[in-house]
């Protein structure tokens, strides 16, 4: 610390003052300023820089006193020698005023001189230290942002509480003093509090983890406790910050309970996909398996956890990859919905198969159908069975001629017809009843056009069926033909697909919902909370008021309001999901 290089001293007997200079140049002082009490009243103070200054004074008592007064209140900083006629009482209440030494005239030696000026330095200069270190960790407590305060942890009373304490907790400083940090807490927290307090053997700082505070309002909040052994008016007592992580444990505990939602949504789509009597599949962009339901695992005869994370080709039977692979690499690059049936002769079964294509890989409906083709084949063979055959089943089944009118129909067919209009269609009539919508008449004479052109089709379609509601039926139109291979009219096969078709949609929706905040929870939350812990991290606890943490705590709310808004868009596309399922 800068003291200055000049001695000062203040007295009116020039003699005395000569002799005192030859002491202070023999011991090393070369630079001194003489000032008289004269000019030390009426403010003629020199502007050098003073190290030290030295009052000679021969005045009694109250004189003396008056004159150092005015002297110590235009230095009140300097380090004050007092030299006197043999009245030690004087100088002792000069002392006790702020003077750093008192030396009686005729009395001291060089050396004793030397070393009241070295020792008055140096007293001063430790004085101002602990005066400016008091200052700061004055500051450092209570101008604190974070609630801090001094217990007893033998009664647990407050003895001392910041500003920030009272601010954030609502009680006042009167009342925090008449309090203990039990009343802070809910009851079933001071058992434990007890036991962390009696174990707090070890010295220095210590992380007490994650508490629930209350306020004066009765609101509880997560605070994350700290503490530090300390002294408070020679008593050992424990210096305590509080830090608000009121929201980051909110949060935490909403993730692990969208974490159990996510769960639960889960093992509903899986018990879906499990219900339904079609085998499901779905691949990756890599053609690996992702999921096969249990229809799946009987149909081909292989375990899931056999099948999970294999190249499809490596599974399927070599006649059943040879004839889908082109069809799914098409659905895979177009990214379009198609549909097929296959008969597979190493299987002796017919297939239906439905391919979805997405941006993550193909879902496949893969339906046996083989009975119903074998059914179909009888119908045509056999015409004298036909309607004990036809109506086996809550399918759709009727052949029209070349002119759209009705050559057959099983009851099924008729009772649907009957929804569009009263009177139904009979043999013989036109397929196109009145009472069905414009629109769906012309998508249907489409199809049998198609059809009577001699070409098969394959599609669904979308209907609204009057006392029914709205369906997906699965429709089949198929040429016949004479012996010489001419058209002569159009058989046809419907099946109701709704329930398949819902299960296929709502799965496809909540597919997408759940890799959504799938990829928000591992990906765009982890920047955030891995900040987070790194601010936390890098913390000074040692000097909390320093601008470094100030800047921390800026980027730490920061990250905790990005954090915040994520977990918002999560519960958000949550609540999509749930309203979803309502829906259904």
């Amino acid at each position: 610390m800068y003291m200055g290089s000049n001695i000062m001293v203040i007295g009116n007997c020039s003699e005395e003052a000569g002799v005192l200079k030859e002491q202070l140049i023999s011991i090393g002082e070369k630079e001194v300023i003489f000032l008289t009490t004269d000019q030390l009243t009426s403010c003629q103070c020199p502007k050098q820089s003073l190290k030290l200054i030295i009052f000679m004074t021969e005045l009694l008592d109250t004189q003396a006193l008056e004159q150092f007064k005015t002297l110590y209140a235009a230095f009140p900083k300097k380090p004050i020698i007092i030299i006197s006629a043999d009245d030690t009482e004087t100088g002792l209440k000069m002392v006790s005023l702020g003077a750093q030494d008192h030396l009686v005239k005729g009395e001291y030696s060089l050396p004793l001189l030397k070393k009241s000026i070295h020792y008055a330095i140096e007293r001063s200069a430790m004085l101002k230290q602990i005066d400016k270190t008091k200052n700061e960790y004055q500051g450092l407590f209570m101008d604190n942002p974070n609630p801090m305060w001094i217990y007893d942890p033998d009664t647990y009373k407050f003895l001392q509480v910041n500003k920030a304490a009272v601010d954030n907790y609502g009680y006042s400083k009167e009342e925090f003093l008449n309090m203990t940090i039990k009343d802070i807490r809910p009851e079933g927290d001071v058992f434990r509090l007890q036991k962390m307090v009696k174990s707090q053997k070890e010295e220095g700082v210590i992380d007490g983890g994650v508490w629930l505070h209350r306020k004066a309002s009765g609101d509880e909040f997560y605070v994350h406790i700290y503490s530090h052994d300390t002294s408070f008016k020679g008593k050992k007592t424990r210096l305590v910050v509080a830090i608000d992580v009121d929201k980051s444990v909110k949060h935490e505990k909403k993730n692990e309970e969208l974490t159990r939602q996510l769960q639960t949504y889960s093992d509903r789509i899986n018990t879906i996909l499990n219900s339904i009597r079609d085998s499901f599949f779905a691949v990756d962009k890599n053609w690996n398996f992702i999921y096969v339901n249990k229809m799946f695992e009987l149909l081909f005869a292989k375990k899931k956890e056999h099948l999970l994370g294999k190249n499809v080709w490596t599974v399927f039977p070599k006649e059943f990859a040879t004839k889908i692979a082109p069809r799914y690499e098409k659905a895979m690059k177009t990214k379009k919905h198609f549909k097929f049936e296959e008969f597979f002769e190493e299987m002796n079964m017919w297939f239906s198969v439905s391919v979805y294509p997405s941006q993550e890989g193909l879902s496949v409906y893969i339906q046996d159908i083989t009975q119903s083709k074998i059914m179909k084949e009888e119908i045509f063979k056999e015409r004298t069975k036909l309607n004990a055959l036809i109506n086996n089943t809550d399918d759709l089944i009727w052949s029209i001629d070349k002119h759209m009118r009705l050559l057959t129909a099983n009851d099924a067919l008729k009772a649907i017809m009957k929804q569009f209009n009263s009177h139904g269609v009979k043999v013989g009539e036109n397929i196109l009843v009145d009472g069905i919508e414009e629109s769906i008449k012309a998508d249907w004479a489409g199809y049998y056009k198609k059809a009577l052109e001699g070409t098969a089709l394959n599609l669904e379609y979308e209907v609204t069926i009057p006392g029914k509601g709205r369906k997906y039926l699965e429709v089949s139109f198929n040429p016949i033909k004479n012996q010489k291979s001419e058209v002569f009219g159009v058989g046809c096969y419907a099946r109701d697909i709704t329930e398949r078709k819902v299960h296929q949609l709502t799965i496809e929706k909540h597919n997408r919902l759940l890799e959504e905040i799938a990829w928000k929870q591992s990906h765009k939350m982890r920047g955030p909370v891995a900040s987070i812990l790194g601010i936390m991290s890098m913390l000074d606890l040692n000097d909390l008021n320093s601008t470094f943490n100030q800047e921390l705590l800026k980027h730490l709310k920061t990250t905790t309001d990005k954090l915040d808004l994520m977990i918002k868009e999560i519960v958000k596309s949550t609540i999509s999901i749930e309203a979803s399922n309502k829906g259904e």
